[in-house]
Parts: C-alpha cells; structure tokens; sequence
C-alpha cells in the first residue's frame, strides 16, 4: 500500500460514501426524435404533412376492422380460433364486448399515433403497422376464398 503523504491519499475510500448510493439516471436527449442535420425523406414527410399522418391512422383503422370482420367470419364458421388471448378472452365475455375492445384499442393507438407525430420511432410503427394489418387481411381473405366462404 503506497503512504498517504506520497500520493495525497489519506486512506479513506470515498465512493462508497451516502452521496454514491443514490443513483438519478437522466436522459439529456430531450429532442423529439428528428435531427436537424439530418434528411429523413419518408418521416420528415410524414412530420411535415399531418394529413400523411391522418390517412396513415384512417387506413390502420380500415385494415384492423376488415381483420375483425374476418375474424368474426371465420370464428362464426368454425374455422379458426381467436389467435390474439386478450380478443380470446373479451370474446368468451360475448362478441360485443370482443368488438368493444378492438375498437377501443384502435382508439388508443390512433390517439397514441396523432400525439406521437413528432416522434420518428412512432411514424416508423405506424409505417410498419400498414402492411402487417395488410397481410394479416389478405391472409384471411385468402383462407375464406380458398375454402370457398369468400
């Protein structure tokens, strides 16, 4: 061990002390997702323009009824189970109370969406949203004409 008057170290181990113990993370980053040295072609656009945004919200709305209505189509055929356990759940309830909670969730995600506008992660979701709605769609669709329903 080196001696306290060689080094200045008085032999007390000070990073343990009460002051250490109490952690305070904080994000500095307080911008909201877009950096303005940056281009961003397809979500800067989005940002710009909120009627991309609207009509991004209308067609997630249009996708995710038309998979509830084929979902019900199918459920009432006696084809298919409810792959999603909170709609399986709401659907023992009854089928309105089913219907009243995938609306509600679209609700909530349409209103998460619009106040989330000027976040690139959440255009980036909704973006992405569009076209896993859409397959899921034309999965179903495809099942019920292949099975000769549609």
């Amino acid at each position: 061990m080196l001696e306290p008057e060689i080094n200045g170290w008085d032999g007390i181990e000070r990073r343990v002390a009460k002051r250490r113990r109490h952690r305070r993370y904080r994000f500095i980053d307080r911008r909201h997702g877009f950096d303005r040295r940056k281009r961003y072609p397809v979500l800067g656009t989005m940002r710009d323009h909120p009627w991309i945004v609207v009509c991004t919200i209308l067609l997630i709305n249009v996708l995710s009824l038309a998979d509830g209505w084929f979902t019900a189509a199918e459920l009432g055929l006696g084809i298919a189970r409810e792959g999603n356990p909170v709609l399986a759940a709401a659907n023992r309830q009854g089928p309105l109370v089913a219907i009243a909670v995938k609306l509600g969730a679209m609700a909530v995600v349409s209103t998460v969406i619009w106040h989330g506008r000027r976040r690139r992660s959440i255009l980036a979701l909704a973006l992405v949203a569009v076209p896993v709605f859409g397959a899921l769609v034309a999965y179903h669709a495809g099942m019920l004409r292949g099975m000769g329903w549609l």
